[in-house]
């Protein structure tokens, strides 16, 4: 129950700070799920000592801003206005939190055991990723979201306290999607819900504390947000993906950089999101590098054009692997070409540029990220990463179609 608790308090916290920053009715920002998000990216900033500075000050900015002009006709949902999808939400969260209260899958171990460390203190899990003598796995790696699952169970070193925070989190971030996209979705056929949710792979993630089905879901719920001019919301989303993991700075960028291509009238403001990712990264890193942090992951060298052939042809391998993804994928293509609604074809450039910059970074990355994805532990991570976007597109393609073909 800790856990629980944790989360209410987290939420109330975020709720009266998303209030207090933006002038919003508190009422709704309490009943708004974002609205935990504005507490756990202002607990990162002070976790992060000095280096926070940088993540407040792009967090100041990216508040105080107003996006007032409406540029796309997608609009978030009130908070008031989820309740109809409440049997959905509930549903979800029962097959979700329905696990053992223990790490199931060997990349839980890594999580929950850095999530561990905010039982030693407030900030430690920062403090040691930084500090190359603590020989975390890996190194520099951006602490968030094990930090997020320690101060969500309140510190308390418990292994079903983590566990059941960590899938609490993983519930809030599906909500989040929910949210920013629930008023396109509202009439979308149960039956093509249904479908799309019966891709395979989903459900091991979601009943996981892995995180890259939250990343993607907080992406997809930061296109949403960007695509009604909310830019609070999207700037601290922006903020919670930068921190969450190496990807998430490509997520913030393919996304901002989606809407605003598509947009019918670009305004420089709509990029504050990305502006304050790259600022919360580059400070990240810079942190890592001062600390004696050397990312041999991420170092850059010429392209390897040879190997672009292979990289297709392994992404095909994982796509179409019906144990893992149904048919999911080859919907997902048929749907990404037809589509022609400005929120759709936002979410298909969004895809275009993340795969774009993910690509390129296994082309120009060093041979062990390539081994890496060609020995399957790479590429359909990505490909979890890039699932809800890819999702919603299908859910909104299949609800126009569906409007279509209905009797007038």
């Amino acid at each position: 129950m800790i856990s629980f608790v944790g989360l209410a308090l987290l939420h109330l916290a975020g709720g009266l700070l998303r209030a207090a920053a933006t002038r919003a009715d508190w009422r709704q920002t309490l009943r708004s799920p974002a609205s935990i998000w504005f507490a756990l990216i202002a607990l990162y900033a002070l976790s992060l000592g000095l280096i926070g500075t940088v993540l407040g000050v792009a967090l100041f900015i990216g508040l105080r801003s107003r996006l007032t002009v409406r540029f796309a006709p997608v609009e978030v949902a009130p908070p008031s206005a989820l309740s109809p999808g409440a049997p959905w939400a509930l549903a979800l969260a029962v097959l979700i939190l329905a696990r053992p209260w223990v790490p199931t899958s060997w990349d839980e171990f890594v999580w929950l055991a850095k999530a561990r460390l905010e039982s030693l203190g407030f900030g430690t899990g920062a403090r040691l990723a930084l500090d190359a003598s603590a020989h975390l796995v890996p190194s520099g790696y951006p602490p968030l979201w094990p930090a997020a699952v320690g101060w969500v169970s309140l510190g308390v070193d418990s292994l079903p306290a983590q566990v059941s925070a960590a899938s609490l989190l993983v519930l809030m971030t599906l909500a989040t999607a929910m949210e920013a996209w629930w008023p396109r979705l509202r009439s979308t056929p149960g039956w093509l819900v249904i479908a799309v949710l019966a891709t395979p792979l989903f459900w091991v993630h979601a009943r996981s504390t892995y995180v890259d089905l939250p990343l993607g879901l907080l992406a997809v719920a930061l296109l949403g947000h960007v695509l009604a001019g909310e830019l609070a919301a999207a700037v601290v989303l922006a903020l919670v993906l930068s921190g969450l993991k190496d990807e998430g700075l490509a997520h913030v960028l393919a996304t901002v950089g989606a809407v605003w291509l598509v947009s019918p009238r670009r305004e420089w403001r709509q990029l504050t999101p990305a502006v304050a990712a790259v600022l919360a990264a580059a400070g990240w890193r810079a942190a890592a590098q001062f600390g004696g942090i050397t990312n041999e992951d991420h170092t850059l060298s010429a392209p390897l054009w040879r190997w672009l052939p292979d990289l297709g042809r392994l992404l095909a391998f994982h796509a179409s692997d019906l144990a893992s993804w149904g048919v999911f994928w080859a919907i997902a293509l048929a749907v990404g070409l037809r589509s022609t609604e400005s929120s759709t074809r936002a979410l298909r450039l969004g895809l275009l540029l993340n795969l774009t910059l993910s690509g390129a970074a296994l082309l120009c990355g060093p041979e062990q990220v390539r081994v890496f994805a060609e020995s399957g532990t790479l590429l359909n991570r990505l490909l979890m990463q890039w699932w809800p976007a890819a999702a919603v597109m299908v859910l909104l393609e299949g609800r126009r179609s569906a409007q279509a073909a209905a009797p007038r």
